[in-house]
């Protein structure tokens, strides 16, 4: 259970220091993959910037682009070497009653995609697809790990409060939403496209004439180039992009203020309510970094909080869904 935690928080800080290489431009920091202009740091020796600018001689080693990409790098293969260990182990004690060894290849799985992801994502030079399936996996290497935590904790024994598992539709459904904006917000940031919009609730005046969906979400783009600051894409497209995620803001908003009222309203333990408050408070931070994101224009640090506290409401959801499915069974 310490190593299922310990790769939690790992793979969290490796969800923050993804957002801050994608924020701060650096997601091209090095060239190649897994190396760094061919080596295994940033090249800073006047020997190891003579061999990179014989590998890349049309580009420059920009250390304060490099230095992102590669400590996310050492950290996203930390977390596969961490699952690795703890995959293995519950392989090997699978004949233990309720040892979820297969979630353990489950997740193997993903971090290795995860790890596939990330190589495209260098090697296709931010192609939106990519760097959006880039998060989305991270996303889902979180969520199994803490489902994993949970299962081998043993949290959220019933409690006898069966009137609370009715409304387990509307927790997946909620969480479907979430997931969906998640995508819409991966979206945004890989096409350049958060500081577009700078007035609030939708966009700025004028918006509804700038709607291009077709090009805002074209998914197939067989260019051979780089899309790093979305060249692919004029300001319709861009402000599309914002608007919709804005517009998917607001969905989220209604959905989880409706699903905490009614579990709030219908919970007949401490544990729901708890919940439900919980929730709230969780959806409320999150509205506000998203609008400091828009009146600061995009201060970095609150760019990557919003981007890690929609990772933690998505697993207050998980949770909340772990301890109804307890409830049933």
């Amino acid at each position: 259970m310490r190593w299922a935690r310990f790769a939690l928080v790992l793979t969290l800080m490796v969800i923050m220091l993804g957002a801050w290489t994608r924020l701060r431009d650096a997601g091209l920091g090095c060239p190649d993959w897994p190396t760094c202009y061919g080596h295994l740091s940033v090249p800073s020796t006047p020997e190891a910037l003579a061999r990179a600018h014989e590998l890349y001689p049309h580009q420059e080693v920009v250390a304060r682009k490099a230095w992102p990409e590669t400590i996310h790098r050492y950290f996203a293969s930390s977390i596969g070497l961490v699952i690795l260990i703890l995959a293995v182990w519950m392989i090997l004690r699978r004949r233990e009653p309720g040892m979820p060894w297969r979630h353990g290849l489950l997740l193997l799985a993903l971090v290795c995609l995860q790890g596939a992801f990330g190589a495209f994502t260098v090697t296709e030079k931010l192609y939106p697809p990519v760097v959006t399936g880039h998060l989305l996996i991270g996303f889902s290497t979180l969520t199994a790990l803490f489902l994993l935590y949970l299962r081998l904790s043993g949290a959220f024994r019933r409690t006898g409060d069966w009137r609370v598992a009715d409304l387990q539709r509307w927790v997946h459904a909620a969480i479907a939403i979430v997931v969906l904006q998640i995508v819409l917000g991966g979206w945004t940031a890989s096409n350049y496209a958060a500081a577009v919009c700078t007035e609030l609730p939708v966009c700025q005046a004028g918006w509804q004439q700038a709607w291009a969906p077709g090009e805002a979400f074209r998914l197939f783009r067989p260019e051979d180039r780089s899309y790093e600051f979305a060249p692919h894409l004029g300001a319709a497209a861009k402000i599309t992009i914002h608007a919709s995620h804005r517009m998917g803001a607001m969905l989220v908003v209604f959905m989880l203020l409706v699903l905490a009222a009614r579990l709030y309203l219908k919970a007949q333990s401490r544990r729901y309510r708890r919940f439900a408050v919980v929730l709230v408070l969780a959806l409320l931070v999150q509205v506000g970094l998203g609008v400091v994101n828009v009146t600061a224009q995009l201060p970095l640090w609150n760019a990557v909080v919003h981007n890690v506290w929609a990772a933690i409401l998505l697993q207050i959801l998980v949770a909340l869904a772990f301890a109804m499915r307890r409830e049933r069974s």
